[in-house]
């Protein structure tokens, strides 16, 4: 009997734990991704100086890092670069990005070479 106790309490714990993981919002996935790129240094811009925007795609979240030209960060109001993308997984919140070279989307979980 005790078996199937601790064979429930563990099954419950699993499935408990694999659903807190999830991102179902883009606020969840905008608040994550900006964790990141903090804790990693992928940018050398200051906070005020930067700005996403969120793509809520079927699979993940698709943050857009993009300059933001004010006259104190300098750069022309009308455009905003993009500087690199993270993307944010639905299901469990792993973190994508194409900062590494422009293009593939590698783990982030490391420092990358610093962009602007």
């Amino acid at each position: 009997m005790k078996i199937l106790h601790y064979l429930a309490v563990a099954l419950l714990f699993v499935s408990s734990s694999a659903h807190s993981g999830q991102i179902r919002t883009k606020d969840e996935a905008s608040k994550l991704a900006i964790a990141a790129i903090q804790k990693y240094h992928l940018t050398t811009l200051q906070d005020e100086c930067g700005s996403i925007d969120v793509i809520d795609q079927p699979l993940y979240f698709e943050i857009v890092v993009r300059e933001r030209h004010t006259r104190k960060c300098g750069g022309l109001p009308e455009t905003g670069p993009r500087l690199f993308n993270v993307r944010v997984r639905k299901k469990d919140g792993q973190l994508t990005s194409d900062v590494y070279d422009g293009t593939t989307y590698k783990l982030v979980n490391h420092k990358p070479i610093l962009t602007k």
